[in-house]
C-alpha cells in the first residue's frame, strides 16, 4: 500500500470513528429521553387517576352526609309530630326538602357504580332501604316505630363509611396527593 493509500485510510478513521460515535450517542440519548418521558408520563398519568378517584370517593361521602342530614332532620320532624312534641324542625319543609332534594343521594349512587364499589354501594342500599319506610308513612306511623327508625337513621350509615374507608385506604396515604 502507498503512503497515501495509508493516509487517506487513517483520515477516514479519524473523521469515520468520531462521526458513527455521534450518531451512536445520538441514537442512545433519544431513545433513553424517550423511555425516561414515558415512564414518567404513565407515573403522573397514575397519579391523576389516584387522585380523581380519591376526589370521587369524597364526593360520595360528602353526597351520602347531605342526604343523611336531609333524612336525620325528617326523621326527627316526623318523630316530634308523631309523639305531638313542639319543634324547631317543620315537619311539612322537612317533608318537601327530602322529597325534592334527594340528587345528593342520586349522585353518590351513580359514583359508587362508577367506581366499581359494590361493598360500599350495598351498605348505602341497606341505609337508603331503612329510610324508605320513613318517607313513605311519615306522620302515619306508630310512636314506637318513628321512635325505633329515628333512632336507627340519626346513627347514620356506618358501615357505608367504613366500606369506603377500606377503599380510601387502598389508594394509599394521603401524602401522595
Amino acid at each position: 500500500m502507498t503512503p497515501q493509500e495509508v493516509q487517506l485510510l487513517a483520515d477516514a478513521v479519524k473523521i469515520g470513528f468520531p462521526v458513527i460515535g455521534t450518531v451512536a450517542g445520538t441514537i442512545v440519548g433519544g431513545v433513553s429521553t424517550y423511555v425516561l418521558t414515558k415512564l414518567g408520563h404513565r407515573y403522573d398519568s397514575q397519579k391523576e387517576l389516584t387522585k380523581r378517584r380519591f376526589e370521587l370517593l369524597m364526593q360520595a361521602a360528602n353526597d351520602v352526609t347531605e342526604f343523611e342530614h336531609m333524612i336525620g332532620s325528617y326523621a326527627t320532624a316526623v318523630s316530634n309530630k308523631v309523639q305531638g312534641l313542639k319543634s324547631a324542625l317543620d315537619y311539612d319543609a322537612a317533608k318537601a326538602n327530602i322529597l325534592n332534594n334527594n340528587q345528593p343521594i342520586r349522585r353518590a349512587r351513580m359514583t359508587l357504580k362508577i367506581l366499581d364499589l359494590p361493598e360500599a354501594e350495598a351498605k348505602l342500599e341497606q341505609y337508603i332501604e331503612l329510610t324508605r319506610e320513613l318517607v313513605k308513612f311519615g306522620a302515619s306511623l306508630s310512636k314506637e316505630r318513628a321512635s325505633e327508625l329515628t333512632k336507627a337513621i340519626v346513627i347514620g350509615p356506618v358501615e357505608f363509611y367504613k366500606a369506603l374507608a377500606k377503599e380510601m385506604a387502598l389508594i394509599g396515604p394521603s401524602s401522595d396527593r
